[in-house]
């Protein structure tokens, strides 16, 4: 039964949706007939002069793309059907390609995020903050993120090659990586090495099965006693939104997670979905923690129930929906602003630490993260501020 609402609802909002743009699509020829005008033209010109054979059916591919490219908005971007498919591979668990998080930082920038730990890229030296330029020879700078990400994979054992700027060297690099299959530890869970009365949760990613994870952590640390929590969500590029919320509803009391403001200014709320564990938290960020992990860290910084531990986070405080269309194609548009619960906008700002762990810097200038062995700094720090939080 729940099932069939869901596909009348759907149906609804198809002949809604139908409605309006056709009223669009006759505005837009009363408003614009000149600009129609010469955009038939072209299309004559193009079908009957160009040198070589074109398809009409590649000639609307190619408006739709120049139509959302003319946003200017790195997150909006329409999709081939290929690339559609790319889109949610990644949340599924494990992927074929170099193991490796982008995002856009403005419209000519593909920024490495993170790479994910022991993945090729990782092997290779890749770094956060690094500018991808071109995958195979091609110039990506102004493609849409996930038009770059459906370049780099492919099919396990062939090759890629990267041109990637690092800009504190101010130099190129160019680089041949082997593609593989790239598992994605989405949720690791132990007690604190240094005190076992501390439970830590590491979440990779928000992706289909993180809420369920967490909770099978958060259950298991309860009935061992834990008395604090460290949820780590350093390099955590983001995810699905209500992963988060699900999430943060942990650790934050009854009320809203996170504002989703639209075009018109229409708030929707998300609030909490369950009961607030009565136990401390400290949550470790850096300039990798982006989006979803931002609603998280941004939810129990603004409700005072947990600090955060680190450095600056990445500042992606917008929503992407992704509307499918005939064929297998879609569109992914910027659909709204998330806020924070205390209607903070954090959109290229990011979120700053309660307590701010100085780290040396690489090359790029951004905080070098601990490497196998070495003390980590940032979580030796979470777990001090931790115990003046625990009740004794």
């Amino acid at each position: 039964m729940a099932k069939r609402k869901g596909l009348i609802a759907v149906a609804a909002v198809v002949a809604i949706v139908s409605t309006v743009v056709t009223g669009t699509l006759v505005g837009l020829v009363v408003a614009n007939y000149q600009h129609l005008g010469r955009l038939a033209r072209v299309v004559r010109l193009v079908t009957t002069e160009y040198l070589e054979p074109v398809t009409m059916s590649g000639l609307v591919d190619g408006a739709m793309k120049g139509m959302v490219a003319s946003l200017k908005d790195p997150y909006s971007s329409y999709m081939s059907p290929e690339e559609y498919k790319h889109l949610y591979e990644q949340i599924q668990g494990s992927f074929t390609g170099i193991g490796v998080y982008i995002s856009k930082k403005d419209m000519n920038k593909t920024v490495i995020v993170s790479p994910i730990k022991g993945g090729p890229a990782d092997r290779a030296g890749l770094k956060a903050g690094d500018v991808i330029s071109k995958v195979n020879g091609e110039d990506v700078t102004s493609m849409d993120v996930d038009i770059v990400v459906s370049k780099i994979k492919g099919p396990e054992g062939t090759e890629v090659a990267l041109t990637v700027f690092r800009e504190a060297e101010k130099r190129f690099m160019d680089l041949t990586l082997t593609r593989e299959v790239v598992n994605i530890p989405v949720v690791t869970a132990e007690l604190a090495k240094q005190n076992e009365q501390i439970g830590v949760i590491k979440i990779a990613q928000f992706n289909q099965t993180a809420a369920a994870e967490v909770d099978k952590a958060v259950q298991a640390f309860m009935d061992k006693k834990v008395r604090g929590f460290i949820l780590d969500l350093r390099d955590n590029p983001g995810g699905e939104l209500d992963a988060a919320v699900d999430i943060a509803s942990y650790f934050v009391p009854e009320g809203p997670v996170v504002y989703v403001v639209d075009n018109r200014g229409v708030e929707e709320i998300y609030n909490t979905t369950h009961t607030q564990i009565d136990l401390p938290v400290v949550v470790l960020v850096n300039e990798g923690s982006a989006s979803a992990s931002e609603i998280v860290a941004g939810a129990i910084k603004d409700s005072g129930t947990g600090s955060l531990v680190g450095n600056k986070t990445f500042g992606k405080g917008i929503v992407q929906s992704v509307i499918q269309l005939d064929a297998g194609s879609a569109v992914k548009l910027t659909t709204a602003k998330y806020l924070t619960p205390k209607k903070n906008d954090i959109h290229k700002i990011g979120i700053e630490p309660d307590v701010k762990v100085e780290l040396p810097k690489d090359a790029n200038g951004l905080a070098l993260e601990a490497k196998e062995g070495e003390p980590d700094q940032v979580m030796e720090k979470g777990i001090e501020v931790l115990k003046t939080m625990m009740p004794q």
